[in-house]
């Protein structure tokens, strides 16, 4: 019997099997060039949908994205900077007339800019707000205009994050948009069942991406954190991807509102009084 979700491994990608068939589904990745996108992509990609990847700009990311999805199914990229009024309009209009249809939208491109609390600027608010939750919004809206009666489960799907149930430390903007986020998951579902559109999310917790190399350069500061996580290690890309492709499918047809935290055991635990 094949398993229901593609098979990953703790080390990252080594092996790709079919899983969850979205055969000929067309799907829309927003930041999806490298780190969790690009897992999202690939395992889309091996589900058997056509794909279509973003980002702000063409570059080597880009292209290495594009030979590696190529050889796992059809592939596409749509050059859009989210994080400027009118272009998650314009990629979801362009990612619906790449194959004239659209099934899914996977809302992924964010950013985390803090800084201390009394050196947040409104340059910081705006820019952070903008891709991580105004994109959002507008390309849900310009996916919904799109969705056609007796389309065939179509969904949308946000990348959230633990940090909307959980704060850190000096990240109070981060921290409200992805609250945001989950809020946003729960409204667009209620207001768009009707259409028979499903919305869900995905809430990674502490994933090793371009994002947080730096922060994660360390080996003292990675075996900490990994130390804290009850599963004992930090989350690859590839980790979050499969449940992706699940809510996404027709064996979460019931499933819409909800945010699924893929976190080792993050948000579970609590500290620790022993040594």
């Amino acid at each position: 019997m094949e398993p229901l979700l593609p098979c990953y491994y703790a080390n990252g990608l080594t092996q790709l099997e079919p899983g969850v068939n979205m055969d000929q589904r067309v799907v829309c990745i927003t930041g999806s060039s490298h780190g969790i996108g690009l897992a999202i992509a690939k395992a889309f990609a091996v589900s058997g949908a056509r794909v279509i990847i973003n980002s702000h700009k063409r570059d080597q990311h880009v292209e290495v994205a594009l030979a590696e999805i190529s050889q796992l199914g059809e592939v596409a990229f749509i050059q859009a900077d989210l994080s400027q009024s009118g272009e998650a309009e314009r990629l979801v209009a362009a990612a619906h007339a790449q194959w004239g249809r659209l099934d899914t939208l996977v809302n992924n491109a964010g950013t985390f800019l803090d800084a201390p609390f009394g050196s947040l600027t409104e340059d910081i608010f705006d820019r952070t707000f903008a891709l991580n939750v105004r994109a959002y919004m507008f390309a849900s809206q310009a996916f919904a205009q799109r969705v056609i009666t007796g389309q065939t489960n179509p969904s949308i799907l946000c990348v959230g994050s633990t940090n909307s149930m959980a704060a850190e430390r000096d990240s109070v903007v981060y921290d409200s948009s992805k609250g945001a986020v989950l809020m946003l998951i729960k409204s667009l579902a209620v207001t768009l069942a009707n259409r028979g559109i499903r919305v869900n999310g995905v809430g990674p917790g502490l994933v090793r991406t371009p994002l947080t190399a730096q922060a994660l350069a360390s080996d003292d500061i990675s075996n900490s954190l990994a130390r804290q996580i009850p599963l004992g290690r930090i989350a690859e890309p590839e980790d979050i991807s499969g449940a992706a492709v699940f809510l996404a499918s027709d064996e979460a047809r019931y499933i819409t509102g909800q945010m699924l935290f893929i976190d080792g055991g993050i948000l579970a635990n609590q500290l620790s009084w022993g040594a």
